[in-house]
């Protein structure tokens, strides 16, 4: 689903730091929010920010980095997070792969994909975040056992999920085609909520990072 820009969105975004990673000029080892002594993990797409927050505010020993390209998302995300006075959530707003570049390797705990655009003409396959491209990058940064925490509705980007997790070797601990969040660390998302009053089926993966995992498909 696309979200209408809203200038209003846009501007908050811009006028508010305190949460937010700046990418320019960002160097991790000088971040004091990466290197406190807890397991970070990242959400990457995180719509207004319902999932993260709830998350969060469950889980106070553990810090949460929010990525999201969309400015006006964004914005949304970030007023959210701002208005929940947490304190272990930051916005990055601007492209995955940049921030990921800039990542420690090994440094990641988890990686959460929620309800991700299944961007589904074969044109735009590099987009969809489980593309070779992004698992990649997921190797990269993850640590060994990290784990990818995985949902949507669109039953056909869970199969097309599930071969490139395969494909990459990712250990499955969870695979589950009608999942009802009996999962403490998980929470819903404003789509989730919508999806559920609906009866949609959601698809669900908890892949880890194993020994036995790839980094490239050559």
């Amino acid at each position: 689903m696309r979200v209408k820009y809203s200038q209003k969105s846009v501007d908050y975004l811009n006028e508010n730091l305190k949460n937010r990673l700046v990418l320019e000029g960002f160097s991790f080892e000088n971040c004091d929010f990466l290197n406190e002594d807890k397991p970070i993990y990242i959400e990457i797409g995180p719509g207004k920010g319902k999932f993260i927050c709830d998350l969060a505010s469950k889980n106070p020993d553990k810090n949460f980095v929010v990525c999201e390209l969309n400015d006006t998302i964004s914005g949304y995300c970030l007023k959210k997070i701002d208005e929940s006075n947490l304190t272990n959530v930051r916005l990055v707003a601007g492209d995955f792969y940049k921030f990921a570049s800039l990542i420690k390797p090994n440094s990641i705990d988890g990686i959460f994909l929620n309800f991700s655009d299944p961007w589904p003409k074969k044109r735009h396959v590099k987009r969809r975040l489980t593309h070779d491209n992004f698992f990649k990058e997921y190797y990269k940064i993850l640590k060994m056992h990290g784990l990818i925490r995985f949902k949507s509705d669109n039953y056909d980007f869970y199969l097309y999920s599930k071969e490139q997790a395969e494909k990459f070797k990712y250990k499955f601990l969870v695979v589950n085609e009608d999942y009802n969040e009996d999962d403490e660390f998980d929470a819903m998302t404003e789509y989730e909520v919508k999806f559920r009053n609906k009866g949609v089926k959601i698809n669900r993966m908890i892949l880890e990072k194993t020994e036995d995992t790839i980094d490239e498909i050559k």
